[in-house]
């Protein structure tokens, strides 16, 4: 994974987001957009996280989820 520079506070379920370590990738969004929009920007941007939103409450978070919300 490459170095970047954060815009902000790193979310604390990165380490096992499979979205975040690039495992689970998103067609036409370039993992470095994802990040920047949710993974690095602190509370603004993981409040808008579907996968973050789970996580919080202690619920298991399914495989295939996005921080997208799902259809």
């Amino acid at each position: 994974m490459v170095n970047q520079r954060h815009l902000g506070k790193l979310c604390p379920f990165a380490k096992e987001c499979p979205v975040y370590q690039e495992e689970l990738l998103i067609d036409k969004i370039s993992p470095f957009l994802i990040k920047n929009v949710f993974c690095n920007r602190g509370q603004k941007g993981w409040k808008n996280c579907e996968r973050f939103k789970i996580a919080d409450t202690g619920q298991e978070i399914p495989a295939t989820a996005t921080p997208y919300k799902q259809s």
